[in-house]
């Protein structure tokens, strides 16, 4: 079973750089908004003593006019509580 349960997301994408010259420049660009409801979520588990943990998650898309890109997700983490085990179990045994 997973250990995290989905908090806020944001969706975001990454295009391909048609500025790059040279090697040290990015392949992908893009930016990413962060409302304040989101920011507020991170601190909240920030105060609560814990490390914040952010997930991504991308898909490739192109766009109506067929350029590629690639379609992003970044999801706070929000740590599941450990379910508490009764003592009065169904366990036949």
């Amino acid at each position: 079973m997973s250990n995290y349960q989905a908090g806020p997301s944001i969706p975001f994408a990454l295009y391909n750089n048609k500025y790059k010259k040279t090697d040290k420049h990015p392949d992908l660009v893009g930016t990413i908004t962060l409302p304040r409801a989101f920011l507020k979520a991170i601190v909240e588990q920030a105060k609560k003593g814990a490390d914040p943990e952010l997930r991504i998650a991308g898909w490739d898309s192109v766009s109506k006019g067929g350029l590629a890109y690639k379609r992003l997700k970044l999801e706070l983490s929000e740590k599941k509580e450990p379910e508490a085990q009764s003592d009065d179990d169904d366990m036949p045994w």
